[in-house]
């Protein structure tokens, strides 16, 4: 039954144009209000161009879709193909200025829940770390390919209020069960692409894919194949837990830096609090200014990508975001104000107002994004002509 790899939650899944979309039971309905330009925190001074360069690529795999598709059958409020045709024609024209593309072209809706208007906002990057072909005391921690016994099962095809949902498994006497966490996978289970140090290769874990150099200066991108299943679990609250961070000091660099001095044992212990893993493929990298493919297969875009729950939000659809109180006692960016475009997901990703912000490659970019952990809010922009209140909307 292995099938290949897919986010677990594809915002982009065929229906039928008649089909009624039926949301998963556990959604909360989203509320929205419409505003303007002017009412969006610093929308004069914000950089536009970056979202608009992200909205071109996601066009370019959304429009190879029929024109009566909904855009997501289950973020039903950002309408159909077809509705996103003009503006994805006029983001390529370049006697439009970028924020009078923006300005003539969307309208803004401001999102929240019945309770809040705030949710929260993460960085994430594409981290460039030294691997190994061979394991070495130093290059110790494998990074796996996808097992061949791993496969997903669709739960809407069972049940339509699932619909968005899937399960990850395997085969065990005629049985299907969950798959191994990732204090049950070994070298055996699944296939050894290449040995990283654990620090390194947990951070390519948690970006989703990452660059590996090697010592004769070749480098591949580790690309996401598929992951384990099982529910995130963050190393960052497991430190914290064991008193080895404080609470507001929990820093992907912070991490590192433990690992740097913690003994094999304290290591494994953490690592495994986190009983997810991810499996990577091997990819070459064509054009090293190209930042990786997320999950709706266009390539990331540095300050203009966001990763989102999309059980929520549709792949393509652009987002104003208003990001302030850091949680993060040293971060340097107190305040956010960013236009970037819905293009990727998350295993962490989860809920109507929560994004991760993509920075770039490399570690000036790793820096910026592992110090990113502040309140923020949502304002999405769509087509003029496309309303979320109305009846169609399916919210």
């Amino acid at each position: 039954m292995p099938r290949p790899a897919t986010p677990l939650r594809p915002a982009t899944t065929s229906a039928s144009p008649s089909a009624a979309p039926v949301p998963p039971a556990d959604i909360v309905p989203l509320q929205f209000n419409q505003t303007a330009f002017e009412s969006l925190p610093n929308w004069a001074e914000t950089d536009v161009g970056a979202a608009r360069r992200a909205l071109v690529r996601s066009c370019a795999i959304s429009q190879a879709r029929p024109k009566d598709q909904l855009l997501s059958t289950v973020a039903t409020y950002s309408g159909r193909v077809g509705d996103w045709a003009g503006v994805c024609a006029l983001a390529q024209d370049p006697s439009l200025e970028d924020r009078s593309f923006w300005e003539s072209q969307f309208q803004v809706w401001r999102v929240s829940t019945e309770t809040t208007e705030i949710g929260r906002l993460t960085g994430y990057y594409e981290p460039i770390m030294a691997a190994s072909r061979v394991k070495t005391p130093v290059f110790s921690e494998p990074i796996q390919r996808r097992p061949s016994d791993l496969f997903e099962i669709d739960l809407g095809q069972f049940d339509a209020t699932l619909r968005n949902r899937a399960i990850v498994a395997r085969m065990d006497r005629g049985k299907v069960v969950p798959y191994w966490s990732r204090a049950q996978i070994n070298e055996n289970t699944a296939p050894v692409l290449a040995w990283g140090e654990p620090a390194e290769v947990l951070s390519l874990q948690v970006q989703g894919s990452g660059r590996l150099q090697f010592d004769d200066g070749t480098q591949v991108r580790a690309a996401f194949a598929a992951h384990n299943g099982h529910r995130f679990g963050s190393n960052a609250q497991e430190l914290i837990r064991r008193g080895a961070l404080p609470v507001n000091g929990a820093s992907m660099d912070a991490i590192k830096t433990w690992f740097k001095t913690a003994s094999p044992k304290e290591a494994r212990e953490v690592l495994n609090a986190n009983p997810r893993t991810v499996f990577f493929q091997l990819e070459p990298i064509k054009d090293p200014s190209a930042g990786p493919k997320g999950g709706q297969q266009a390539a990331l875009e540095a300050n203009g990508s966001l990763a989102v729950d999309t059980s929520y939000h549709a792949y393509g659809v652009p987002i104003f975001l208003a990001a302030d109180a850091p949680r993060v006692a040293i971060s340097t960016d107190v305040s956010l104000r960013r236009l970037v475009v819905a293009q990727d997901t998350g295993g962490a990703i989860r809920g109507p107002i929560r994004g991760d912000l993509y920075w770039g490659t490399g570690p000036e970019a790793g820096l910026r994004a592992g110090r990113i952990n502040h309140d923020v809010r949502f304002w999405v922009l769509l087509p003029k002509g496309i309303s979320p209140t109305s009846a169609n909307s399916g919210r």
